[in-house]
């Protein structure tokens, strides 16, 4: 008897609809000349071993189980990763979503027992997704964990159906073990983001766990939220320093592959700042600086001598007063006749510095690779 077989999933259900052959399993298409192309009789025996690439099937269902994520359609997303996950069994993408559209779902179910054990179900999978995690493709990594990050946030956010009753004048509701629920999501997934820093150290991964500890904090109705506060605290300091050491590591390591533009940029670095010593000296000799340090000097000398004046002697005190005030003008008038010498060499002084910051920001800013 011949038989037809999808040649993306291998599957056996196919069902012509509207001028076309169907795969029930993955959806797949064929024309009537390329079913009869795909027509076999009988079993074909292989001996050894054989190895199938499915990579194109598996992307197939990726890319349609990601459009119906994007669409809400939480069966359709659950089907599709359902199929990624039988043919890639450690993509935790897959893993992850094909329990999240169940819990989706779950929430406009008022059957609360249903929803606890799908969320029971979700936990599981939260929980070993550090175990299927690859830190060599860490940054792919990187955007599933903050999708995943990002969805069960759109989760606790979403709207649910809950019971509600009067009871002696009271309105009680079940509400609290949907927000139980929540809470166990995202203390599991702080466990799991806290394994995974174990073997892959990236910022972005305590920066989660201090996001997921304040939405706890927030929104968990918790009695005692102190050992939350301190594990927020610890994933931010610990954040927080491997973002400095891994910041000089990257300037390291290009710098140690740009040595040439390194000695380059340090030799005229080490010019600017002897031009500067320079023209910090011209600008403290500007003709008339001097004669403008003394009258400041002697205008303090003789502020000290009216402070010593006995309160009576009104009339030297105030002659006193009267040189200082003249003093003061004469500084004035002075100040105001070098005025132009004076800018002019402070926009030297600036000219210089502002060079040697362009350069002192070249050789330590961030070499991060996109």
């Amino acid at each position: 008897m011949k038989q037809l077989t999808c040649e993306m999933c291998g599957g056996t259900d196919l069902i012509k609809d509207g001028g076309v052959f169907v795969c029930q399993t993955c959806g797949c298409k064929y024309s009537v000349e390329e079913a009869k192309k795909m027509m076999i009789e009988g079993t074909v025996e292989v001996q050894g071993t054989v190895q199938v690439d499915n990579s194109a099937l598996v992307e197939k269902y990726l890319q349609n189980a990601r459009r119906a994520k994007a669409k809400e359609d939480w069966e359709e997303t659950e089907k599709y990763y359902n199929l990624v996950e039988q043919n890639e069994p450690d993509n935790i993408e897959a893993i992850f979503y094909s329990a999240y559209g169940k819990a989706r779902l779950s929430l406009i179910d008022p059957d609360i027992y249903k929803r606890e054990q799908i969320f029971n179900v979700l936990n599981n999978c939260v929980s070993i997704i550090d175990d299927r995690y690859n830190a060599e493709k860490s940054r792919e990594m990187e955007g599933i964990i903050t999708e995943i990050s990002d969805d069960i946030d759109r989760l606790r956010a979403s709207d649910y159906v809950f019971h509600q009753e009067l009871v002696n004048g009271r309105i009680l509701t079940d509400k609290y073990r949907t927000v139980k629920l929540f809470n166990r999501l995202h203390v599991n997934f702080i466990e799991t983001l806290e394994n995974i820093t174990k073997i892959d150290k990236q910022v972005y991964l305590y920066d989660l766990i201090k996001k997921h500890c304040d939405l706890l904090v927030k929104y968990g109705e918790l009695e005692n939220d102190s050992i939350l506060r301190r594990i927020r605290d610890e994933a931010s300091s610990a954040g927080e320093k491997l973002a400095v050491q891994q910041r000089k590591e990257r300037i390291e390591a290009y710098w140690a592959e740009h040595e040439e533009e390194k000695k380059t940029l340090e030799n005229e670095k080490a010019q600017l700042e002897s031009q500067l010593e320079e023209a910090e000296r011209e600008k403290e000799n500007v003709p008339g600086m001097e004669d403008i340090k003394a009258l400041e000097e002697r205008k303090k000398g003789l502020e000290d001598e009216v402070d010593r004046i006995a309160f009576f002697k009104i009339r030297e005190k105030k002659a006193k007063e009267q040189e200082i005030e003249d003093v003061r003008t004469r500084i004035y008038e002075m100040k105001e006749s070098i005025a132009p010498a004076v800018r002019e060499a402070q926009d030297r002084v600036y000219a210089v510095r502002r060079k040697i910051a362009d350069i002192t920001r070249e050789l330590t800013k961030d070499r991060r690779q996109e």
